[in-house]
């Protein structure tokens, strides 16, 4: 048997050429773990990583 887990998005995506999904709040228990996440230095879902950026920008083969 063969499951297909179809995903739909939900906030601020565009669903057909003329409707559009409302961008909602964020959850105040989300914004007060990013907060403290951000304080403590984790990385946090959606927001910048200078270190990822910094990484991806090199070039993976050694210079000759």
């Amino acid at each position: 048997m063969t499951t297909t887990l179809r995903l739909t998005p939900h906030v601020g995506v565009q669903r057909t050429s003329s409707e559009t999904v409302p961008l909602t709040e964020l959850e105040p228990i989300y914004t007060e773990l990013a907060e403290q996440w951000q304080t403590a230095g984790r990385l946090v879902p959606g927001r910048a990583d200078e270190e990822w950026t910094a990484l991806t920008r090199r070039s993976p083969w050694p210079a000759r």
